[in-house]
C-alpha cells in the first residue's frame, strides 16, 4: 500500500543526474535521501537522466552513474527516464504556452542582451530582461529564444513551503521574462525539469539548496501548464573544510573515486549521517529508513570530513567476513591473517602496508638497530631469539629473554623488523602465529645475514 501526500498523490521521488561527468558525492547524498524517503513512505524512487546537453553528455558517463548508484545499493524503481527521448513532449508543452500567450519568442541578439546586462551591472540593478518584443506580432514569429511571460502569470509573488526550511517567498518581478528554451526543439533546464516532474507525477522534489532559486520559476511553469505542484525539500550542500562548496580542488568529489578504498555501506552511512540526525552513528540502510524524516535534515551545510569517513570505513572493514575481504582486495593470504589486517585498516588499498604477511620484507639493515645498541648486539639478540621461536609459549620465552638481555626493546624491535621490515606493525608474536615458525626462522636468518 502506497502512502499518499496531502493532495492525494502517491509518494514518488526522483534523482536526476546529468551524464556530463561522474556521480558527484553531493548527488549521491541527494539520491540516498530520496531513496530513504521513498522506502520510508512505501513510495517509488525514480531515475531520470538529464541528457539534453548533447555536446557534453556521454553514454560512458551515464553508465558510470548507473554503476555508482548500484554500487551504493540505491536501486531505482521502474525504467530509466531520459530527457533525450522526450523532445516531443517538451515541444508540445512549449507550443501550448506559446499558443496561450504565456510564452513568446524573443528576437534580441546576444550582443543586445550582453549590452543590457552590462548596463544593469553598472547601475547595480538586478540582471533581468523584460522583453520589448512581448505582446507584439514579432513575439509570435518563430526564431530566437523562448521566454516565459512572468508578469502575466505570477502576480508579483511566488511562495512555497519547503519541507526542511519552511515557507520561502520570492518576488518574481526580479526574474524578468526568463528563458525556457533555446528554440522549440531545445528546452532549458527549468522548463524540462518541470515538465518531467509533472509528467512523471513526482510528489516530492528533494534536491540541493542550490536549486532554491529555480523552484519559483518551475512553480510558475507548473501553474501555466495546469499541472499539480509537488512538495519541495531543499537539502544542505556538502561543504569543503573551509566551508566553501565542495569541489575538485578539495580532493575527490566523484563516487567512483571512493570505490577502490571504501565499502559502499560505509560511504552510505557517512553521507546519511552528515546532514540528518539519527539515533546512533553506525546504521544500516534499513535502520536509516526506519528513522528518516525530512524534518530531521539539517538546514546548514555539513563539512566533508575525510577522517570521519575513514573511521566509518574502518568500522565496516572490521565486520567483513575473511573470505569477503580477500575477494575485495585480491591479496593471497590465509584467512587466519585477515583479522590482523582488518583491525587496523581504514582504507582497503592500505592492505599493502601488511604485505609482509604474504611476501618477504625488504628493508635496510640500519632499521634493525635498537637505540644505542650496535649491530653486534642486535645480531646476538636475534640469534638468541631464533633459539626460542620453537617454544610452546613464545610470549613467555621472549619476555624471559628480554629479562636476560636486560632490554625488552632489544628483543622485540629487531624481531619486529626481521618479520615485517617495518617500524610499526601489529604485535610480532601475532604475526609469527600467522606466518608460521618456519617462515619466521627464515626471516630471522635473513636478518642475521644482513648484519654479518
Amino acid at each position: 500500500m502506497f502512502n499518499t501526500t496531502s493532495n492525494g498523490m502517491k509518494v514518488k521521488v526522483r534523482i536526476a543526474p546529468s551524464p556530463t561527468g561522474f556521480l558527484h558525492i553531493g548527488t549521491a547524498q541527494s539520491a540516498l535521501y530520496n531513496w530513504l524517503f521513498a522506502r520510508k513512505n512505501k513510495g517509488e524512487f525514480c531515475l531520470r537522466i538529464e541528457d539534453t546537453d548533447k555536446e557534453r553528455s556521454t553514454k560512458e558517463y551515464e553508465q558510470s552513474i548507473l554503476d555508482a548508484l548500484e554500487w551504493l545499493g540505491l536501486k531505482w524503481d521502474g525504467d530509466i527516464v531520459r530527457q533525450s527521448e522526450r523532445t516531443g513532449i517538451y515541444k508540445n508543452a512549449l507550443e501550448k504556452l506559446l499558443d496561450e500567450g504565456k510564452a513568446f519568442y524573443c528576437h534580441h541578439t546576444k550582443e543586445e542582451l550582453d549590452t543590457e546586462r552590462k548596463e544593469q551591472e553598472e547601475k547595480k540593478e538586478a540582471p533581468i530582461h523584460v522583453c520589448s518584443h512581448k505582446n507584439t506580432g514579432q513575439s509570435k514569429q518563430p526564431g530566437g529564444i523562448i521566454r516565459f511571460d512572468t508578469a502575466s502569470a505570477s502576480g508579483g509573488i511566488t511562495q512555497f513551503h519547503d519541507e526542511i526550511r519552511g515557507n520561502i517567498i520570492f518576488d518574481t518581478e526580479l526574474f524578468g521574462d526568463f528563458s525556457i528554451a533555446k528554440s522549440i526543439d531545445e528546452p532549458l533546464y527549468n522548463f524540462a525539469a518541470a515538465v518531467d516532474d509533472a509528467d512523471m507525477e513526482i510528489s516530492h522534489v528533494i534536491r540541493g539548496e542550490d536549486h532554491i532559486s529555480n523552484t519559483p520559476k518551475q512553480i510558475l511553469i507548473y501553474k501555466a501548464l495546469g499541472k499539480a505542484i509537488p512538495q519541495f525539500a531543499h537539502l544542505p550542500l556538502i561543504l569543503a573544510p573551509d566551508r566553501s562548496k565542495l569541489s575538485k580542488r578539495h580532493g575527490a568529489t566523484s563516487v567512483i573515486d571512493y570505490k577502490k578504498d571504501y565499502l559502499p555501506e560505509a560511504l552510505i552511512n557517512f553521507l546519511g549521517a552528515m546532514s540528518h540526525t539519527f539515533s546512533k552513528e553506525i546504521l544500516t540502510k534499513e535502520e536509516m529508513v526506519e528513522e528518516f524524516e525530512l524534518s530531521k535534515v539539517h538546514k546548514s551545510g555539513a563539512v566533508f570530513n575525510i577522517d570521519k569517513l575513514n573511521w566509518f570505513n574502518s568500522q565496516y572493514i572490521k565486520k567483513l567476513e575473511p573470505s569477503k575481504f580477500l575477494e575485495l582486495t585480491g591479496i593471497d593470504v590465509s584467512e587466519k591473517a585477515v583479522p590482523l589486517i582488518t583491525e587496523r585498516l581504514e582504507k582497503l588499498s592500505d592492505e599493502k602496508e601488511f604485505s609482509y604477511l604474504w611476501k618477504e620484507p625488504d628493508y635496510p639493515k640500519e632499521l634493525l638497530k635498537w637505540k644505542k645498541f650496535g649491530f653486534d648486539d642486535v645480531k646476538s639478540s636475534l640469534e638468541k631469539t631464533k633459539k626460542v621461536i620453537e617454544s610452546k609459549n613464545l610470549r613467555e620465552s621472549l619476555d624471559n629473554l628480554a629479562k636476560e638481555i636486560g632490554d625488552r626493546g632489544l628483543v622485540y624491535w629487531p624481531l619486529r623488523v626481521a618479520v615485517t621490515g617495518k617500524e610499526k606493525s601489529p604485535d610480532p608474536v601475532e604475526i609469527i602465529d600467522v606466518i608460521g615458525k618456519d617462515k619466521t626462522l627464515e626471516r630471522i636468518e635473513a636478518a642475521i645475514k644482513k648484519l654479518t
